[in-house]
């Protein structure tokens, strides 16, 4: 018996129909940068999210690199992350000209541990980066008493958590920016279906010209092929 490692076959077939729609849509409209579809999505997106914002933007490491370039935090500043994440939480650090921190993860839910967080702050600590991994929000709660004292910054890594709650609140909404992901391989506790790359990123203000437009996100034809960022600030 074969089990596939990664089946991307499934969730389009559930979605066919939608999803197809879709594709024809934007192809017979000729607008494929921008427009209302993005518009739609990035409005309907952080409405989901419970966040202020969201902004589209090419993909995950941009998104995480342009949050700390937004805070500015750069040469000279630490960003304390999880030893066992993604490279790109990483090089979104350095990309920025900071220098990333690992702290441990628990090993209960391997997420970073918010009791090692604290030894691992200096004075050149800027920010703490928590990634949920696998679909599972990191202990929120406890890494806010541990940053709050010291004025740090909080930024989501919810690339493999769309959906996911922490305490009825939803990743994405728990920090003060975060950036989530739907690349076809990113996998999270739930069945969440993630179309094409989509990014989310937290900002001050919305994208100008942008329309504001209330909605429940879900995955639907304004996911299709693109690359998206939720965000929310405060």
């Amino acid at each position: 018996m074969k089990v596939a490692f990664l089946d991307l076959k499934a969730t389009y077939v559930e979605l066919k129909e939608e999803l197809d729609a879709a594709y024809h849509g934007v192809m017979e409209s000729g607008w494929f940068v921008m427009g209302r579809e993005v518009e739609a999505f990035e409005s309907e997106f952080a409405a989901y999210c419970g966040a202020h914002h969201c902004v589209g933007v090419g993909n995950g490491l941009d998104a995480l690199h342009l949050i700390l370039r937004a805070m500015e935090i750069g040469p000279g500043d630490e960003v304390i992350v999880p030893a066992n994440a993604y490279i790109a939480t990483w090089l979104a650090v350095t990309y920025a000209g900071a220098t990333p921190i690992p702290v441990e993860p628990d090993e209960s839910t391997y997420n970073l541990d918010p009791a090692r967080i604290e030894e691992a702050i200096t004075p050149r600590t800027k920010a703490v980066l928590p990634v949920h991994l696998y679909g599972q929000p990191a202990d929120m709660d406890a890494i806010h008493e541990v940053t709050t004292p010291y004025g740090l910054k909080l930024i989501e890594d919810a690339a493999q958590a769309h959906g996911a709650l922490y305490k009825g609140r939803p990743a994405g909404s728990l920090g003060v920016s975060t950036r989530p992901s739907s690349s076809p391989g990113r996998w999270a506790g739930a069945r969440v279906y993630r179309f094409g790359r989509c990014y989310a990123a937290s900002t001050a203000r919305p994208r100008p010209g942008a329309t504001p437009r209330r909605g429940a996100w879900a995955p639907s034809s304004r996911c299709a092929g693109a690359a998206w960022l939720p965000i929310r600030s405060y």
